[in-house]
C-alpha cells in the first residue's frame, strides 16, 4: 500500500510539472533609436503546481500581446521552446519566437506600442493544449519599442548642453552666429530661414548666436514684453527685428527714481540757520526765512553702486542647435 501511494505521488508530481507558475518575473528592454523589432526580454522562475522549482526542464511557451485587457484578438502571438536552468530560471526575448498564425501583425515590428497599452499573456503547453499562466499589463520598459515611431529631433531644435564645446554630439552645432551654406545645411535653412541672419544674402545664412544671453519667448500678442516692437536686429546681420523670433534686446533697467532730500534745518546750508540764501523764497512765500520742517534747499545724488549689468543668478551652458 505504501509503495502504491509513493507511485501515485510520483505520478502526480510528474503531471504537475506541466503546470507553470511564474512566481518571479522581470521585464527588460533593448533601447533602439530606429525601428528595431528586436523586442524585449522576459525572465521567470518556473515552478510546478506544488511550488517546486522546475530545474533543467524543457517547456513550450506561448506569448501573446493583446491591445488591452478586454481584447479578444491578440495583435502578436509567438511560441518559444525553452530550457530552465538548475535554478528553474528561463529567459526569452519577446519578438524573437516563432510567429503563430493567430497574430494580426505580420511581423513584430508592426506592433504599435504607441497606440494602446498592451497586455502580455503567457501560456504553457500541457499535453498539447496551452494553459494560461499569467495575463498582465506591460510595464513602461517595453514601450521603448515605440521609439521607432517617434519623429527624429527636428532641424532647428535648440537645447542646453552642459558638456564642453569639444563634446558637442554629431549633428549639432554651437549657437555662435556663424554662417552656414544654404545648400549643405538645407534642412536647417528650411527650418529657420534667415530669421537669425541673411549671411551673404545668396548662398549662406546665420545660425543663432546665444553666447552669453538669456532666451525669451516671442511676445506676440501677449503683452508680456512692452518693448517688443523696439527689439533690434542682432549684430546688424540682417536678422529679424521687432516682435519676431531672432530679434535682439539690449540691457535695460525699469524706469524709477531715488530722491535724497535735505530739509532746511539740516546741515549747513545758506547764510543763517533760519534764513534762505539771497533771493530765495520759501514754499510759504516768505522771503529771507525758512521753515526747517517743510522747506528743502538741497538734494544730494546717491553714490553709484552695482556691477556691469542687471542679472539673476545663473550658470553657463552651451546652447546647441540641431542641424
Amino acid at each position: 500500500m505504501k509503495k502504491q501511494n509513493l507511485s501515485q505521488s510520483s505520478a502526480s508530481i510528474n503531471r504537475a510539472k506541466s503546470f507553470l507558475a511564474c512566481i518571479c518575473c522581470a521585464l527588460f528592454f533593448t533601447v533602439q533609436a530606429q525601428n528595431s523589432g528586436l523586442g524585449f526580454n522576459y525572465q521567470a522562475v518556473i515552478r510546478n503546481a506544488y511550488g517546486f522549482v522546475l530545474q533543467d526542464s524543457a517547456v513550450i511557451l506561448k506569448v501573446s500581446l493583446y491591445p488591452g485587457q478586454q481584447a479578444v484578438t491578440p495583435t502578436w502571438v509567438e511560441t518559444h521552446n525553452v530550457q530552465t536552468d538548475k535554478f528553474g530560471t528561463m529567459g526569452i526575448r519577446v519578438g524573437h519566437g516563432t510567429r503563430d498564425n493567430a497574430s494580426v501583425a505580420a511581423q513584430f515590428s508592426d506592433v504599435n506600442f504607441a497606440a494602446v497599452y498592451y497586455w502580455l499573456k503567457i501560456e504553457i503547453n500541457e499535453a498539447g493544449t496551452f494553459r494560461e499562466v499569467s495575463f498582465t499589463s506591460l510595464p513602461s520598459a517595453p514601450y521603448s519599442e515605440v521609439a521607432h515611431n517617434a519623429a527624429a529631433v527636428p532641424a532647428g531644435m535648440v537645447m542646453a548642453f552642459v558638456g564642453d564645446i569639444a563634446q558637442i554630439p554629431d549633428g549639432w552645432m554651437l549657437c555662435d552666429g556663424r554662417q552656414l551654406s544654404r545648400s549643405q545645411y538645407a534642412n536647417l535653412y528650411n527650418a529657420i530661414g534667415v530669421a537669425w541672419g541673411t549671411g551673404d544674402n545668396a548662398n549662406t545664412f546665420n545660425i543663432p548666436d546665444m553666447r552669453g544671453v538669456f532666451l525669451r519667448g516671442v511676445s506676440y500678442d501677449s503683452g508680456n514684453d512692452p518693448d517688443a516692437e523696439e527689439r533690434i536686429v542682432l549684430a546688424g546681420n540682417g536678422a529679424n527685428s521687432g516682435n519676431n523670433v531672432g530679434s535682439y534686446q539690449v540691457d535695460d533697467f525699469k524706469s524709477h527714481k531715488h530722491t535724497n532730500n535735505v530739509k532746511a534745518g539740516e546741515g549747513n546750508h545758506g547764510n543763517a540757520q533760519n534764513s534762505y540764501p539771497a533771493g530765495y523764497t520759501s514754499a510759504s512765500g516768505n522771503r529771507g526765512l525758512r521753515n526747517p520742517n517743510t522747506d528743502y534747499i538741497n538734494s544730494n545724488e546717491i553714490n553709484v553702486s552695482g556691477g556691469n549689468e542687471t542679472r539673476p543668478k545663473n550658470v553657463y551652458v552651451n546652447y546647441i542647435i540641431k542641424l
